[in-house]
């Protein structure tokens, strides 16, 4: 019989198009449970189970897309997350730029219950095109430490040959899990069946009665969330087909 995790993290995966942020997380994670929700909801998710010190917790990364199209529906999928992944493209000083809007825009809807920010520069494989320098990149994590009060951590990864992906996870999952002064572990992964999306759900006998409140909760209201942009989706479609 398999330990199911008594805890779970949702993280934020966002940034402009064509930064690599599913490819990062594909690196670490390999493929999504729906490949789907990306393509009619503006958003994906992986699941994984993280072992830190013998605890075993949940952790899951919605990955939202980036087109202006999809902007009146991400606001839902920011609700209890935890952590925002920000990735720009190092070869790209706008998407460096922007990384601050995005950031704003995880403050708003997730509300108190984000308490992490990664600013993640991706594609350093591409050496001769990188066009950001490490000036810059302070700069927007010093903008982003005025609006939210706590530190931003910066990483350099590229999805491609896999550098500091590893690393990247690892230190986020300690961070969630023990905080950032305690000592550095060993963090053991263990992917999540692909196949069984409903083993992403949390054991609720071995939770307090407040923490499967809180839970069931989350997990309906996520489901309403995603109801209403369906149907949304549909209408707007509808009244599109009518008007022609």
């Amino acid at each position: 019989m398999s330990i199911e995790p008594k805890r779970a993290y949702k993280i934020v995966l966002i940034g402009d198009p064509e930064v690599g942020k599913t490819s990062i997380r594909r690196k670490y994670m390999g493929k999504s449970f729906r490949a789907d929700y990306l393509k009619t909801l503006g958003a994906d998710f992986a699941a994984q189970k993280v072992n830190v010190e013998g605890e075993l917790v949940l952790l899951t990364i919605w990955d939202l897309a980036g087109q202006s199209i999809f902007h009146g529906m991400r606001s839902s999928f920011y609700h209890g997350c935890k952590c925002a992944l920000i990735v720009f493209d190092v070869t790209n000083a706008s998407s460096l730029e922007n990384c601050l809007k995005w950031g704003e825009e995880a403050v708003r809807f997730a509300k108190n219950s984000l308490k992490k920010i990664y600013l993640i520069g991706n594609k350093i494989d591409l050496t001769d095109d990188v066009a950001i320098t490490q000036e810059d990149v302070n700069k927007v994590v010093k903008q982003f430490e005025e609006i939210v009060k706590f530190p931003v951590k910066t990483y350099e990864t590229s999805a491609l040959t896999g550098e500091n992906i590893n690393e990247l996870f690892e230190h986020m999952s300690k961070s969630l899990i023990i905080g950032e002064d305690e000592e550095v572990v060993a963090v053991k992964t263990e992917t999540v069946n692909q196949e069984k999306e409903l083993e992403v759900q949390i054991d609720m006998k071995e939770m307090s009665n407040k923490e499967k409140l809180s839970r069931l909760i989350s997990l309906v209201e996520d489901l309403e969330n995603k109801m209403n942009e369906v149907s949304k989706a549909l209408k707007e479609v509808k009244d599109s087909l009518e008007n022609t």
